[in-house]
Order: C-alpha cells, then structure tokens, then sequence
C-alpha cells in the first residue's frame, strides 16, 4: 500500500523531533554525572533559537529565493572567507572553522554546504537540457560554474583545516550530479581528477594529516604502532571501541556508563554514539540506525515523488548532506574510517549545527508541501 506523501511528511518531522529528545536526554544524562550541565542547557536555549528559523523556513517560498542564488553564493563564500580575518574568525585547536559573534559561535561550513546545494541545484535545473547532451569537453568549456564553485568552496573548507567537510561537500557535489543525469564519463574523470588533487595534498599538507593516515593504514593491517602516535592519534579511536565492546548486546545501562565520566573526550559532540553504544548497547545502536535510515527513506521518497525537478533536486541535495554527516560520525567511532570532526546530526552538542539541520528539513518538508500542492492544481486544472 502506498503512503500518502503528507504522512511521510509528517514522519520526518516526529522522526527528527525524536532524535533531538535523544540528544537531549543523553546530554543531559553526560552533564549530570560530570556535575556539569552546561552543554544540556546550552543545547536547549539553541532549540529555542532554532523554532522560529524552522518556522521561517517552512513557510518561505524557496523558489523565489532562486533569484538570489548568485547573492547567496556570494554570502557564502564571505563567510567562508571570514574564519580567516583576525576579530572574526576564532582558532580552535590550531584550526580556523569558527566565527565569533558576541555571544554567538558558529561554523560557517555548515551555512555554506546549504548554500552551496541551492545554488548548484538552481543551475543544474536551470542548464538541464543542454548539460544532459553535453560530454566532458564541452562539459568543461560551457559550465565553467559547475568546476570553479566547488573548487573555490572546498579550497575553502580544506584549508581552515576541514578534511571531514571538504570531503562531505565533494561527496555532495558528486551525488547531486549524478542523480541529474549527468555522464558518467564526466563524472568519473572529475572524481580521478579530485582524487589526484586529493592525493598531492596529502603528500605536501600537513605532517600531522601524513602521521593520522599512515598510522590507521597500519592499525588496519595489524602493524605496531608507536606508543606516542597511538596516544597522539588513537586515544580518541581506542576509547570509542573500549565503549562500545563494553555496551555488549544490552548494553551496560544508562546509568553505568564508563566513558562519559571524561575518559573519553568529545563525548557530548563527536563521539556521542559512542556513549549511547556503551549504554544501550548493540540494540541501541540498531535501534538508533534504523531512526536515522527511516528519516533518510521518507526524505528521498519525497524527493522521488516532487514532480518539479527544482524540488526533488533540492530535497535529494539537502538529504545526501544529512546522510554524509551521519555515515561519516558512525564510521569514525567505529574506526572504519580515520579520527575526523563531524557530529551526529539532532543529536550530538552543537547550536549552528542543529540549527543547520533543521533548517534543511524545513527546507525538504517546504518543498515537498510546494511540489504536493502544484500537482494538485495541475491536476484540478486539467479536470
């Protein structure tokens, strides 16, 4: 039986309502055995802050703002620029992700990846016709956009440094093209191109980037690893496994908990699966990961059944974020993939990033209303 598109629509938005509770409640849960409930209320006012952007955003015409697609890409590309300026932009841990306004911190990656998706959408929809007929040469003789603005934002983001969401942004810009129907030639050579850029920059980058790679190559094929690169490095991977061997099947109880009680660091952002793991055990985590998969399901449904290309390319674009971000979080914590900072969406502390991305499920949830009823009038039109 086929659900009706309004009720997928209503889904995604208690699904997320759910996972933010989540969040909350583990947060909550960390601080009050640190005696320290700073990140747990921090966390609530930024839901506050966040209802009437989510409110905002749901009711805003997304396709007017198609006329301010160069502005915004602009905007972003400032903003981008701005971690850099002194007064502005704030060092965190020898990197410059941060903007720093009065009472306000925010990472600008994650404003800039929503823009980068609308705009790229905007001029794929707007090009269709013509990029669908074209092969790589003229692909790259006539939509210079389409090279030059990915270049610039991921330049960007990898140079602050941000490895985790250069990576992210790439992996959009390659599913968005995918799925409108560009040719595969075209995108395969783009990826061999990143992959070489990607290759030379690990080789001339930083030392300790060259170090983090070599050492997990090498913890993957059993090598021993040097005491001080492991603690350097692996500290973070190492208490994560420890966490999650110990949640078991059932896990250990929320009120049994060894990692929160600060032997694990950044267990209210990065690695708050991690706790939950421990906690709730292998269950939980299924549990956690079939939330998540139903939440991605019921967004791509809704982008398969707009039938207005802008709609269905924006919801996909703003789903293949969601989906990164979460694929990547889960991948770290259980050192499939190398040490990276990327949060788990709705659940993990963080004030931008929530706000981030409830914005982008307004932004799904709007368009997919908008495509909803312009079928509709279609359809009454044609009766």
């Amino acid at each position: 039986m086929k659900i009706d598109t309004k009720v997928i629509e209503n889904s995604v938005i208690y699904i997320c309502l759910i996972l933010v509770l989540i969040g909350i409640f583990v947060l909550g849960n960390i601080g009050s055995y640190r005696f320290d409930n700073q990140f747990f209320f921090r966390q609530v006012i930024w839901i506050i802050i966040t209802v009437p952007f989510v409110l905002l955003f749901y009711r805003i015409n997304v396709k007017k703002l198609r006329k301010f697609a160069l502005p915004l890409l602009i905007f972003g590309l400032l903003l981008l620029i701005g971690v850099f300026i002194p007064g502005v932009g704030i060092r965190v841990n020898n990197a410059f992700r941060w903007i720093d306004i009065g009472p306000i911190r925010f990472q600008p990656s994650t404003i800039a990846r929503l823009i980068f998706i609308f705009y790229l959408v905007h001029f794929l929809v707007k090009n269709k016709d013509i990029i669908e007929l074209s092969n790589p040469l003229q692909f790259l003789k006539n939509f210079i956009p389409l090279i030059i603005v990915p270049l610039l934002y991921c330049s960007l983001v990898y140079i602050e440094p941000d490895l985790s969401s250069t990576i992210i942004l790439f992996l959009i810009y390659l599913s968005i093209l995918f799925i409108t129907k560009i040719k595969i030639l075209t995108i395969f050579l783009i990826l061999l191109l990143v992959v070489i850029l990607f290759t030379v920059s690990i080789k001339t980058g930083p030392q300790f980037r060259k170090e983090r790679i070599s050492a997990f190559w090498k913890l993957l094929n059993g090598e021993k690893i040097d005491r001080e690169i492991e603690k350097k490095y692996f500290y973070h991977s190492k208490e994560s496994l420890i966490a999650l061997s110990n949640g078991g099947i059932f896990g250990k109880g929320s009120n049994q908990g060894r990692a929160k009680l600060f032997y694990l660091p950044s267990a209210e952002t990065d690695y708050i699966f991690s706790i939950m793991g421990e906690e709730y055990g292998f269950i939980g985590s299924v549990v956690l990961i079939f939330i998540y998969g139903t939440l991605i399901l019921g967004c791509f449904t809704l982008a398969q059944r707009a039938n207005d290309l802008f709609y269905s390319f924006l919801i996909a674009g703003l789903t293949f974020n969601l989906v990164y971000n979460i694929l990547i979080n889960i991948c770290v914590v259980t050192c499939i993939i190398p040490s990276t900072g990327v949060s788990l969406p709705f659940i993990s502390y963080g004030g931008s990033a929530l706000l981030i991305d409830a914005v982008a499920i307004a932004i799904i949830i709007n368009a997919s209303r908008r495509a909803r009823f312009q079928k509709r009038v279609k359809v009454y039109n044609y009766v």
